[in-house]
């Protein structure tokens, strides 16, 4: 396995990708070589540059999917597991394809791994979009909670209320329905979504106050490539069986 990196044409060692200026950013789920999703994910990704930077990138589907599909080749990292691929733009008119390493499943899949939530007062996402101070800012959230006991940041605002964030939504499961935040045109909340409801559950966008947090019976959060189940939430401990319902339906599905 050697992981490559593209950036205007050239093909290298994915360490070597040097982005010096800020960037926007969409993680696409691939297998395959295939990238599902892929219209979708360049949709918004041209919206948010062009929000950002008043410019897109004219780079195609058709186009995105080759020089994608030829990377994961070259990259070696097998058919048998899927494989996210980041595709950036930077406030140079630069574009990039990044290859990073394969998960432990073929397809959406719950991890096995199940964190400890602790919340942490952050601000509402600007962009559907990831950028590059949107990537420093989920880290920075994530270490801040280690000192505190918890393994990942939950995110809530000044006024006590629950935060999602488009590329890594926020679900709460509680009598029977499945509650979010804020509803969003990113590839990670439609993915969710569709799996909800192809499982059988109501999805309902609702403001949910932190102190619910001790009262729900499920929580978990979603990335391009698969669900991550919290444990507990402060002394609360959680369940994980109507998640591997939802899990069982997340896109792609192999």
């Amino acid at each position: 396995m050697r992981l490559l990196a593209w950036l205007d044409g050239e093909v290298f060692v994915a360490e070597k990708l040097r982005i010096g200026t800020p960037y926007v950013q969409q993680r696409i789920h691939t297998f395959a070589g295939v990238a599902h999703n892929l219209d979708h994910h360049i949709a918004v990704l041209r919206r948010t540059t062009e929000e950002l930077f008043g410019f897109a990138s004219l780079c195609s589907v058709k186009d995105a999917q080759r020089i994608i599909g030829k990377l994961v080749e070259l990259s070696r990292v097998g058919s048998s597991l899927s494989v996210p691929v980041v595709m950036r733009l930077d406030a140079d008119a630069s574009l990039s394809f990044e290859v990073e390493r394969p998960t432990f499943g073929c397809g959406g899949y719950l991890r096995a791994k199940r964190d400890v939530g602790v919340t942490y007062t952050m601000s509402q996402p600007m962009f559907d979009a990831e950028t590059q101070a949107s990537v420093a800012l989920d880290r920075m959230a994530d270490f801040a909670v280690h000192h505190l006991g918890g393994q990942r940041a939950i995110w809530v605002n000044s006024e006590g209320y629950l935060l999602s964030r488009p590329w890594q939504p926020i679900y709460v499961y509680y009598k029977q329905c499945w509650f979010t935040p804020k509803r969003y045109d990113s590839v990670e909340f439609c993915v969710m979504e569709r799996a909800i409801k192809a499982a059988g559950y109501k999805l309902l966008v609702r403001d949910i106050p932190e102190s619910a947090l001790e009262m729900v019976d499920e929580v978990f959060t979603a990335d391009i490539m698969g669900i991550s189940s919290f444990s507990s939430i402060k002394n609360h401990r959680l369940l994980s069986s109507i998640t591997i319902r939802i899990a069982s339906k997340m896109e792609p599905i192999i």
